[in-house]
């Protein structure tokens, strides 16, 4: 058995676990606080590991706001020869359970990430993603717009309406251009 340390002097492992907590408690409350310069410049350092440990927790999770727009984003592929194709992630509404199952990872990723400017970091790899799912080296792809098709959802106060029922998604906004090279498709 370990004798305890009694020279009054703690040990390392002691001060590197009580530091780390310290460091780790700090965080966490940090990123509870609304967003700002001062939280960006500290966060960034250690961003990546953060999100890589899953530690980015939406708190939101437990009292969610809700949502006022009902909205999904597309792609537009713009090809050599001028035509062009329609990326879009899979929609819910069109599939059956097992689908729906096996495809909500996805569809939470490009509905809650790809189409919001805090994610815009990843839009290249999203933009050379899908343009390596769609080259042809005859008719090779040259652009990309990620887009979000949108329309506001009455309040259910004025006007109930079920999922089924809320009106097509009209309204539409291009996000992000990307002018593909022959890099992108090495």
């Amino acid at each position: 058995m370990e004798e305890p340390n009694t020279s009054g002097k703690p040990v390392a492992f002691e001060v590197w676990v009580s530091l780390f907590i310290g460091v780790y408690f700090f965080y966490v409350l940090l990123w509870l606080t609304p967003e700002s310069v001062f939280k960006s410049k500290l966060f960034s350092p250690i961003y990546t590991p953060w999100l890589f440990c899953g530690l980015n927790q939406s708190w939101s999770l437990f009292s969610p706001l809700i949502r006022e727009l009902n909205y999904y984003p597309s792609a537009i592929i713009t090809f050599e020869d001028g035509s062009k194709v329609l990326w879009e992630p899979p929609l819910m509404d069109n599939l059956n359970l097992l689908e729906r199952f096996q495809r909500e990872k996805f569809r939470k990723w490009s509905i809650d990430s790809l189409p919001w400017d805090r994610f815009k970091d990843y839009w290249v790899d999203f933009a050379r993603y899908v343009g390596r799912q769609y080259y042809n080296p005859d008719n090779k792809p040259v652009s990309i717009s990620l887009n979000v098709r949108w329309i506001e959802i009455p309040k259910p106060s004025e006007h109930f309406l079920r999922q089924a029922e809320l009106p097509a998604r009209t309204k539409f906004n291009t996000n992000f251009c990307y002018r593909y090279t022959k890099e992108d498709f090495q």
